[in-house]
This record gives structure tokens, C-alpha cells and sequence, in this order.
């Protein structure tokens, strides 16, 4: 007799579920007649808590109005049922419900669904339904995981994942200072938002190609990484802007009162050790500099950044390794 009990309350149950997902408005009045006048149903959604059959009513026909062009199919679908009492049974289960018109959809709902539900033999044979519980299990809880991460967790892994997304799209590749874009950006911040002033140097590595040609690209791409490791260094200690603006140009920027003897000072600093790091691979060059100033307030990185360069292409044409300065205003 238990069996019985259990096995038709499992149908009735499946039924329900499938009626309910994928059937419509008339479908879903006739299995009104298998819920208890005082059913007790909890939903998937904070609202849905409904206490009797007619508020019931009421949350299904909102839900069929919301999900009138969405159509539902249900996989994976199995019930099973434990006896209470000699005409009392819960069934639980599980099912998928699917989208079933997904044809050039990028989004597709997919809802893995859970049902408990408490079903009873009216005197008369026939069963209803006195409760139901309906919940889809925490997306952020793993499988074997029974004490799941909390949302704090998750955001701040989100916010990791995002700081190294940031850096990636700030850096270069290659040498891991600024990359030519965020150079600029920062420098033309600095200079017009928070009007510091500064001093701006260009440094081109001395023939360069050379090394490539003689030495080999991977010789190469070691000796801009040693220099990009002197100018973060310098940077970091001296909260400057360092980046790399092409292939064997870098910037260096000095925010604020800076003299014209600290530019000084950093040049031939920068002369020097690059000079070192050449030294390294046998070969006697270095670099060129060329040096500006932000003599009026609010100028901004383009017409700095034109005055640092003539500075440079001057310095270049006076025999390389050295440096010069552009003071026009």
C-alpha cells in the first residue's frame, strides 16, 4: 500500500512540475484541483512565499504573463518519495529546466531545479498536495564544497582578476614599465588636472640596432629590460613616471618644483648606469637625452612632450651619449 502511495504521488509531482514549465494557461487552472485549498508553497524567488491556493494563483499568473515568450522543456528529471504516515508522503527531485527557442540567443536560462513537496490521500482516493517547496542550489557553492564562499570572497577574487586585467592593459609586455598609451595619460593628468609641473625626459638608446644586428634579438630584448629595470628603480624611489614609448625610446617624468640640477643629476645618472649595462655585452655606447620643463601652468604632455623631443633629436646630432635641454616656453 506504501508503494502505491509513493509511486503515484511521484507521478502526480512529475506531472505537476511538467505542467507548470512547459504547459500553458488552461494546462495549469486543471492541476488547481490536486492543490490543497491551504497549500503552502515556497518559490525560487524572495517574493515567492505564498501561504493558500488563491495567492498562489495570483504569483502564476504573474509568472506566466513575465515568461509568455519563453518556452521551457524539463531534462533530467527524477522523483523519488518516503512514506510518513499510512496516507502521507514526501517527494523529492530533481530537474533541469531548459530554453527551448534558443535560436540566436547569446544568453540561454538553465536552471537546475530541486522540488520537496508534501502529498496526502483524500478520503475519497484521490491526492493533493499540501506543501511544496521549489529552490535551485547556490551557484557559488561547489561540488563537495559544504560551506560555501561568501559574496565578499567572490568580489574579491572579481577585483583581483580585475587589478591584473588593469595592469596588463597599462603595462608593456616586454619590459613591464608604462606603456606608451598610459604614459601618456598620466603625465597629461598630472600636468593638467592637478597642475604639478614637472620635468620631462626622453631617452633613446645610442644605435641601438647594433645590438640586434650583432648580438641577436634576445641579447637585445635582456639589455631593454636591464634599462627599464634602472628607470622603474628610479621611479619608485623618486615617485616618478617611467614607461617605454617605442622601441628603444623611454620617458622618465619628475612631477613637481623640480631644478634644473636634479634634471642634471638624473641624466648623467642615467648616462651612465645604461652605459653599464651596454658595458655588459661588450659594447661602449648609451644613451641620449633630452630634457623639458613645464614652465606654464597647465601645459599638457603634447607640447611638453615636443619640446623633450627637439631636446633629444638636439642632443643626438651632438654626438650622442649626452644630454640637452629645451627651456622655451
Amino acid at each position: 500500500m506504501s508503494d502505491t502511495l509513493c509511486r503515484e504521488a511521484c507521478v502526480l509531482i512529475q506531472e505537476l512540475m511538467e505542467c507548470y514549465v512547459s504547459r500553458g494557461a488552461a494546462e495549469i487552472e486543471e492541476m488547481y484541483q490536486y492543490l490543497s485549498p491551504d497549500i503552502l508553497v515556497i518559490g525560487t524567488g524572495r517574493h515567492e512565499f505564498y501561504t493558500n491556493l488563491e495567492s498562489l494563483k495570483a504569483g502564476l499568473e504573474k509568472d506566466q504573463e513575465e515568461a509568455k515568450d519563453i518556452e521551457f522543456i524539463i531534462k533530467n528529471e527524477w522523483f523519488k518519495a518516503k512514506q510518513i504516515t499510512e496516507d502521507c508522503c514526501v517527494v523529492y527531485g530533481e530537474f533541469e529546466a531548459c530554453e527551448n527557442n534558443i535560436e540566436g540567443k547569446k544568453v540561454i536560462i538553465n536552471m537546475d531545479t530541486r522540488i520537496t513537496a508534501e502529498v496526502h490521500r483524500r478520503p475519497d482516493g484521490s491526492l493533493v498536495v499540501g506543501s511544496l517547496h521549489h529552490s535551485i542550489p547556490y551557484v557559488y557553492q561547489n561540488e563537495g564544497e559544504y560551506y560555501p564562499k561568501t559574496f565578499a570572497d567572490i568580489a574579491e577574487e572579481a577585483l583581483r582578476r580585475s587589478e591584473i586585467l588593469e595592469k596588463s592593459i597599462q603595462l608593456d609586455s616586454l619590459t613591464g614599465l608604462y606603456n606608451r598609451k598610459y604614459t601618456e595619460k598620466h603625465i597629461n593628468r598630472m600636468l593638467t588636472d592637478d597642475k604639478t609641473g614637472g620635468l620631462m625626459l626622453m631617452i633613446d638608446l645610442d644605435e641601438f640596432k647594433r645590438v640586434n644586428d650583432e648580438k641577436g634579438h634576445l641579447v637585445g630584448d635582456e639589455l631593454l629590460k636591464k634599462v627599464s629595470g634602472i628607470l622603474a628603480r628610479e621611479a619608485a624611489q623618486a615617485s616618478e613616471i617611467a614607461g617605454r614609448i617605442g622601441g628603444d625610446e623611454f620617458m622618465v617624468f619628475l612631477p613637481g618644483d623640480r631644478s634644473i640640477e636634479e634634471g642634471d643629476r638624473l641624466a648623467d645618472y642615467l648616462i651612465e648606469s645604461i652605459g653599464n649595462v651596454f658595458s655588459g655585452i661588450g659594447l661602449d655606447q648609451s644613451c641620449s637625452i633630452g630634457i623639458a620643463r613645464a614652465e606654464i601652468e597647465g601645459e599638457d604632455f603634447e607640447s611638453l612632450y615636443h619640446k623633450a623631443d627637439a631636446a633629444l633629436y638636439e642632443s643626438k646630432a651632438l654626438g650622442k651619449r649626452t644630454f640637452q635641454w629645451n627651456l622655451k616656453k
